[in-house]
């Protein structure tokens, strides 16, 4: 095997063995078999999700069957894949790139850049597969199987899910590229990252807005009939706003073969040059932007008399200094500030976006008014759902220890209690989860314009509830932290604690579906019902908060 083929393979086996599930190494060590019945039953909470999912394909597939229209669902799936990998691929991008542990092995290497690079971006590429499945697939699955489609069609639909997210990733490269080697000419590398993702993040999300309203504005009749009068309108109108996805629709759907060799060409050849100049910048780029990344200024100022009394602590206030600690970590590794913070902002400002498109009407805005008109207890329940999804599915909590890595021991020797450690790093992913809950109630408020006492109702449930949330991922990590890691982005997005976290929240958002249901069923009023759920969820969310700190005074010793 060549160098390179070694360097990809060794860089997926290390990718691979921190983050997947291992049932006979669960089996031997039984501290571990909590996490069977937990997988089992996040695993079930999929299976209506999936269920509804491919309901909603069958039943828009039968919509638009009679106009010939139906090849838009492969258009979708494919813009949505590639709209997600452009958005979230960023933060594997920035970190696999230039936060990982590993550059300091790799660089002294005789290795080119390119090689490095095309290596980190082999295994990016192999998770955002895995990312957009459950997305993409069930699509193209559903798509053959309706139309009876041969081998020929499931042949195309293979090649273009495995170039897919060729294309979102590396622009995002080419511009992470960019950005760190302007960077790394700056005193203040972490801060010019950080505003500097901000920055391309935001402008990406206004290139979406843009194309969103310039195809919803002012629709005229005649562009309408002309849709509808060609057997490809549709796709053509929504694959507008990102030609690959149209090329890739040409391909997968067929066509003439004419315009299907053309979109063919056009698909793979854009993948290809993309990836070429991406190669390319890195042979000149990549390791310049490395240069100086872990240096620290040498600069100190002094510090008065008082200033100096306020850095220093009485030790009377522990949960608040490990509450800072972890502002602290959180703060000065930008791919966790991203990823933590930015990501509970992110959910609601795709959700605006995808409701307020044209001349300001909305389509989702306007089902949920019809929804929360028709029952209240629904638009509550779920305006509560999102904003607790907002909130708490974002890996803080469930990666609160793991973030530490190596450093972990420190938290050992230090003269806190392990009680008063988990009570700060509760408080630091609770401020988390309620900034996102606090983006999605001004998102709902904004969009959705529900009553006053709905929104209360709907935050209070999503506060509680956000209690219960948070312990429960701090103790799925605090069970089995993953602390020896090469990239920061293994703590957070590649760690299978914030996977089962996943899982454990679903389950818990089932269930209380489930009781709802059932309480609904008794023909108890909704208010009675409202009141038995939200008392219910006070008492979970503070039986929960007690066993986190249980919990900790009796793992923290364990742990090694």
């Amino acid at each position: 095997m060549s160098r390179f083929g070694s360097l990809v393979r060794t860089a997926l086996r290390v990718n691979f063995g921190l983050s997947l599930f291992r049932p006979r190494e669960i089996l031997r060590r039984k501290r571990d078999l909590w996490m069977i019945p937990l997988i089992v039953l996040g695993a079930a909470s999929l299976g209506p999700v999936l269920y509804f999912y491919l309901k909603i394909i069958r039943t828009v597939h039968g919509w638009l069957a009679p106009t010939g229209q139906q090849a838009v669902l492969i258009t979708a799936a494919v813009l949505a894949g590639q709209v997600f990998v452009f958005i979230f691929g960023f933060y594997y991008v920035i970190s696999a790139f230039y936060f990982s542990r590993d550059l300091e092995i790799l660089v002294p290497l005789p290795l080119a850049p390119a090689q490095v690079m095309t290596s980190k971006f082999a295994v990016i590429l192999t998770n955002e597969y895995l990312t957009i499945a459950l997305l993409v697939l069930p699509v193209f699955v559903s798509y053959g199987l309706l139309e009876g489609a041969g081998a020929g069609y499931w042949l195309a639909a293979g090649l273009v899910y495995l170039f897919l997210p060729v294309i979102p990733l590396a622009a995002v490269g080419l511009l992470v590229v960019g950005l760190m080697r302007v960077a790394n000419f700056s005193r203040k590398k972490d801060v010019l990252i950080i505003v500097g993702s901000l920055i391309l993040m935001t402008a990406a999300l206004g290139g979406q807005l843009w194309l969103g309203r310039s195809a919803g504005a002012s629709p005229d009749p005649e562009a309408i009939a002309r849709i509808f009068a060609s057997s490809d309108g549709f796709v053509r109108s929504l694959g507008a706003k990102f030609p690959p996805s149209l090329w890739a629709t040409k391909i997968v759907a067929g066509g003439s073969a004419g315009e299907g060799l053309k979109s063919a060409a056009l698909f793979f050849g854009m993948s290809a040059l993309l990836f070429v100049g991406l190669v390319a910048a890195a042979g000149k780029l990549f390791y310049g932007g490395l240069v100086g990344l872990g240096e620290t200024s040498g600069r100190k100022k002094a510090l008065g008399r008082r200033a100096l009394a306020g850095r220093l602590s009485s030790g009377r206030r522990p949960v608040r200094a490990v509450f800072l600690r972890e502002l602290r970590i959180m703060n000065r590794t930008p791919i966790f500030l991203l990823n933590g913070v930015l990501s509970v902002v992110l959910i609601p400002v795709l959700f605006a976006l995808m409701a307020k498109t044209g001349s300001g009407r909305s389509d989702i805005a306007g089902i949920l008014k019809a929804l929360g008109s028709a029952n209240p207890v629904a638009s509550v329940l779920v305006s509560a759902l999102f904003m607790a999804v907002s909130g708490c599915l974002n890996g803080t909590s469930s990666s609160a220890f793991s973030r530490e890595g190596g450093q972990f021991w420190l938290s050992k020797v230090i003269p806190v209690s392990p009680r008063d450690q988990a009570k700060g790093k509760f408080l630091h992913s609770y401020a988390v989860a309620v900034l996102g809950i606090v983006a999605a109630a001004a998102v709902i408020r904004f969009t959705v314009r529900p009553a006053a006492s709905v929104m209360a109702a709907a935050a209070a449930y999503s506060a509680v509830g956000a209690v219960a949330l948070t312990s429960l991922g701090m103790m799925i990590d605090l069970a089995r932290p993953l602390l020896n890691w090469t990239n920061p982005q293994k703590a957070i997005k590649q760690n299978l604690n914030v996977l089962l976290a996943v899982l454990a929240d679903l389950a818990f958002f089932g269930l209380l579906f489930l009781l709802a249901k059932f309480l609904g069923r008794a023909g108890m009023s909704a208010a009675a019902a409202m009141a038995v759920l939200f008392a219910l969820l006070t008492v979970l969310s503070a039986g929960s908060y007690r066993l986190l700190l249980a919990f900790a005074d009796k793992r923290y010793p364990q742990i090694e």
